[in-house]
């Protein structure tokens, strides 16, 4: 009987010799028949190592054992066949000598009188004992005494050691493994013999153990990484069922590993991501080559979802090579998901109002565009920038102005319906896309809402302000492909906006492209009438409101066009600001106001208005300097205005410019007080010699509110020791009214329109013999003359 392997077969499966000590795997045995031909006994090979094989060869020497065992037995039963079984024992002996030789494995076999029987060589190479210990008859005392003194039990339990070394009965160990000095593993099997003696086989386990070892070791380094990887390890079949999931798992999903056990990622997979995991699992069983990464989001135990990324490969399982496995590490990237997320967000929103930015809203645009040409509908693009929000900003501070812009997007956004587009493109500029619109009419209704949402009294830090906003609309068509040309359309009719007015809104019109080619003209022409000098200058006076003498004049530009006429200076100066030709202009207005104030009696003095951009730029300084050095005018007959919505723009900047300039000896006037928002900060701040108070006070100061403010702002000058001008007094009542209320100067028709420098010079003497009751004789110019 032959059995490969106890485990395979059915009939030994649960032996007690298989399933416990000494752990049979490999079997092989043969009957033998003693005197009689009776069968008596069995000659067998065990092992606790399944076999491959146990061919004809080897069973051969295993028959032929049996045979000399039987013959030997034969051969003391009976006297009278001993020479016949001699004679077979000694073939038998022969036979058994090259089979024992043959083992790889040692064979020591001893009698009662625990002397050596039998034994082959490859006992003494594993025991490291002499053959000359090991000859028939030896006593295998000599052998233990032998092994003891090189120190081979050293490391044995007591009792092994003990029965080792003075052959002590009483052990349980009959099988065991011993390392030997040198390294080598040797196991050691010892089975008694029926009729006294033992035979014991020597086994060099060196390599298998050290497989063995090799093999925990890694298992155990695995299982390390495995345990305590921040990633979950999983291992499972093709079905996507989990067999094995690492402790990670609690901290990633909440999860113990016990309650992922045979369960499917399909089971705790967002409904969303469904379709995509059988997707990616149809590619991994189809492909099962290389790496697969995918990312989906995975239930955790608390409800909420993770978003988990999955590297998988497909492997062969160890123990079973027909079978194919996933390993899976699964990676909780919820952070760098969102992460990502917020740099996309980033990339087509602004950062400050959350608003869709100018990528953002070009994409929407195209979409709008490709929308009206499918449904054959219209939509419109809005162009729109806040009026005053400089003003705001500066005198506020950034933080203000950025509370103002995210107030303005939310007023925006609740006028508009959910499927508009607002963006913001940076500054106080935004944009629209209005879709689905039932009429092109929609989008001009929608522009008068948008103003008046935005036109709402804002409080930033307990202050109230005010902006405004100007829109500039486009309605497309189905005929419209260009999302830049539209936009362009819409910038056209915002600048529209902005001339008539601002806080308010313009439709593109074909011929407004026209108009503003018209400025661009203008501006051109402007160059060239700086180098050709058709600008000049005139001068209205300023006088005592109690002698009508005249105290200054206010120098004011003019332009008269070749071709146009007369250009009114609220034409031409906005657009020498916007051209960058107002510092030019600037300076020669300076040079030529300080020229002629020097043919004028002393002390009156000449008041020359100043932009904010020549404020903003280096060297005004230096331009007042040449332009009193060059006509010899001193410093304190020059007066420099500056309007209050001038410093509201970089502010800083320009009070420290004109901190400078007041260090010259130049006084400095605050023009057209009461327009701003933060006039009384601005007192505070700079120490104006004069305040002008705005003509629309002054036009209706008869009203009870308008003079309380006239009233309250000369008490503020007298206080911080500045001059007051009432601007725009053009009858002998509003002259009147605001002597009663303490202006101590007064400019407007009521004395005289802007004259050139001839009549300024004999204005002068006129205004000094006319006594201010008779003023009321002088009529005043209309509108279109001045």
């Amino acid at each position: 009987m032959v059995v490969l392997d106890t485990h395979c077969d059915k009939r030994f499966a649960n032996n007690p010799l298989v399933t416990g000590e000494p752990f049979l795997r490999f079997y092989a045995g043969i009957r033998i028949a003693l005197a009689g031909g009776v069968h008596g006994a069995t000659v067998c090979i065990a092992d606790t190592l399944p076999r491959p094989s146990f061919g004809k060869a080897e069973q051969d020497r295993l028959r032929d054992l049996a045979q000399f065992l039987e013959a030997t037995l034969r051969g003391r039963a009976s006297e009278i066949e001993a020479g016949r079984a001699r004679s077979q024992v000694d073939a038998s002996d022969s036979l058994l000598r090259m089979t024992l030789e043959s083992m790889d494995q040692g064979l020591l076999m001893t009698d009662t009188d625990d002397r050596v029987q039998v034994s082959n060589r490859r006992v003494a190479s594993l025991t490291g004992v002499p053959d000359s210990l090991l000859h028939d008859g030896a006593p295998f005392a000599a052998v233990r005494a032998y092994q003891a003194a090189l120190g081979e039990f050293a490391n044995l339990p007591e009792d092994l050691r003990g029965w080792l070394e003075h052959g002590t009965s009483k052990t349980n160990h009959f099988d065991y493994e011993r390392m030997r000095p040198d390294g080598t593993v040797v196991q050691v099997c010892t089975r008694p013999l029926p009729r006294g003696g033992v035979v014991r086989t020597f086994t060099d386990v060196t390599e298998r153990r050290a497989a063995e070892c090799a093999l925990r070791a890694s298992e155990n380094r695995y299982r390390i990484l495995a345990e305590n990887a921040n990633d979950v390890i999983v291992l499972g079949d093709l079905s996507m069922r989990r067999h094995y999931v690492s402790p990670a798992v609690r901290s990633v999903l909440g999860y113990e590993p016990e309650e992922l056990m045979e369960t499917t990622p399909a089971e705790f997979c967002h409904p969303d991501d469904a379709q995509s995991l059988a997707d990616f699992w149809t590619q991994v069983k189809a492909q099962q080559e290389g790496r697969f990464i995918t990312c989906l989001r995975h239930r955790h135990k608390a409800g909420h979802y993770v978003w988990i990324e999955a590297s998988i490969r497909v492997v062969r399982d160890v123990q079973d090579p027909d079978r194919t496995m996933y390993v899976a590490a699964l990676r909780d990237v919820t952070a760098r998901h969102e992460a990502e997320a917020q740099v996309r967000h980033m990339a087509l929103h602004d950062a400050l109002t959350g608003l869709p930015n100018r990528t953002l809203f070009r994409d929407r645009l195209e979409q709008a565009i490709a929308y009206a040409r499918r449904a054959r509908t219209c939509f419109a693009v809005l162009a729109c920038d806040l009026d005053r929000f400089k003003a705001v900003n500066d005198s506020l501070g950034h933080p203000a102005g950025d509370a103002l812009l995210r107030a303005v997007a939310e007023r925006m956004r609740a006028v508009l319906r959910p499927y508009d587009t607002l963006a913001r493109f940076g500054g106080d500029e935004f944009a629209i896309v209005l879709t689905y619109l039932d009429a092109a009419g929609d989008a001009g209704d929608l522009a008068d809402r948008l103003i008046a949402a935005v036109s709402e009294p804002i409080e930033l830090d307990g202050q109230s302000v005010e902006v405004g906003v100007s829109i500039g609309v486009t309605v497309a068509t189905e005929r419209d492909r260009d999302p830049d040309e539209l936009f362009k359309r819409a910038d056209i009719a915002l600048y529209e906006a902005k001339a008539a007015g601002r806080n308010t809104y313009r439709e593109f019109e074909p011929n407004a492209g026209a108009r503003i080619a018209t400025r661009g003209q203008l501006a051109l022409d402007m160059k060239e009438a700086i180098r050709a000098q058709e600008f000049h200058l005139v001068y209205q006076p300023v006088v005592d409101a109690e002698t009508g003498a005249v105290v200054s004049f206010e120098a004011l530009m003019r332009w008269r066009h070749p071709i146009q006429g007369e250009i009114p200076p609220s034409a031409f100066i906005p657009l020498a600001e916007e051209a960058g030709l107002i510092v030019p202009l600037g300076a020669w207005a300076l040079h030529e106001a300080c020229r002629e104030a020097v043919s004028w009696p002393a002390p009156i003095r000449v008041a020359v208005n100043v932009s904010g951009v020549q404020l903003r730029r280096a060297g005004l300084e230096a331009t007042v300097l040449a332009a009193l050095a060059g006509s010899g005018l001193s410093a304190d007959r020059l007066k420099l205005e500056v309007t209050e919505s001038v410093l509201m723009q970089d502010s800083e900047v320009i009070i420290a410019s004109l901190h400078r300039l007041r260090a010259l000896g130049v006084l400095i006037a605050l023009d057209d007080f009461g327009t701003g928002y933060s006039s009384l900060s601005y007192l505070r701040r700079f120490p104006f010699d004069k305040i002008k108070i705005d003509r629309a006070f002054i036009r209706d100061i008869a009203d009870p509110d308008a003079a309380a403010i006239v009233r309250a702002v000369v008490s503020i000058g007298e206080r911080l020791g500045m001059g007051i001008v009432a601007e725009g007094v053009e009858t002998i009542e509003q002259l009147d009214l605001v002597r009663q209320e303490g202006c101590t100067q007064v400019q407007g028709f009521l004395f005289s329109r802007p004259l050139p420098p001839d009549a300024a010079r004999s204005y002068v003497d006129f205004a000094s013999q006319i006594h201010p009751s008779r003023f009321a004789q002088f009529a005043p110019p209309s509108a279109e003359q001045a």
